[in-house]
């Protein structure tokens, strides 16, 4: 009894004064929720709420593992922003043969916007983040918005050859056509009403809006064609 009396004490001294290891630290999970809570603290608060303060909280990080993972709050919000870009990983996607006839490139584009569209639609996280990037002056943003333009000018470079000297424009008519998708979605989602009569909460509206651009890359490819025939 003595000796297991002994034992004890002395394993309870030793439990006392050994120090307490800390739990294995998961970096990829720690950047993981770092990121995610950029976003989820975007769609609540807007740009203007995105603070290292409500970040970190939300992520129940601490503000010294953003420093140790990004450098600094712009390091993060560049991974989110990189992360979050739908169009370029969207042109890394295509899936096109290093000649694209006219009609695969036609096509191509008819799908990409009306892609777009739908993603835009329903990633109320994305509306916040092109909020932002039209709002005001940012670096991060500006970077992303170069590769993007970088990455649609490459495609856009392998339509050249059917608007060449037909005095139809396809970048031109990409610009309208992409912030007019931007723009719609926003309107929408600040509740203001309808544009134009068309309300694309409503299915059928939603659907006359894919269905219409379409048609007017359709349109921009046959008045090239007509225009380069005379």
């Amino acid at each position: 009894m003595v000796i297991h009396w002994c034992l004890t004490l002395l394993v309870k001294a030793i439990f006392r004064y050994l120090p307490i290891m800390p739990g294995k630290r998961n970096p990829d999970d720690k950047r993981r929720k770092l990121i995610e809570a950029v976003g989820d603290t975007l769609k609540e608060h807007g740009y203007h709420g995105l603070t290292l303060n409500k970040v970190t909280l939300r992520a129940g990080v601490s503000k010294p593992m953003v420093y140790e993972y990004f450098a600094n709050f712009n390091g993060l919000l560049k991974a989110y922003i990189a992360g979050k870009d739908s169009w370029v990983t969207y042109f890394q996607s295509l899936e096109l043969p290093d000649n694209p006839t006219t009609e695969e490139l036609k096509n191509c584009l008819k799908k990409m916007l009306q892609d777009q569209f739908r993603y835009f639609h329903q990633d109320t996280e994305m509306q916040k983040l092109v909020h932002w990037q039209v709002s005001e002056y940012n670096p991060l943003m500006r970077a992303t918005c170069e590769n993007r333009e970088r990455e649609g000018a490459r495609l856009l470079e392998l339509a050249e050859g059917h608007f060449r000297s037909s005095g139809v424009s396809l970048k031109a008519v990409m610009a309208m056509l992409v912030g007019g998708i931007y723009f719609n979605v926003l309107h929408d989602g600040a509740g203001v009403g309808t544009m134009a009569g068309v309300n694309i909460r409503n299915q059928k509206d939603f659907g006359l809006m894919l269905k219409t651009i379409g048609q007017v890359i359709e349109w921009a490819f046959l008045a090239a064609e007509v225009a380069n025939s005379h």
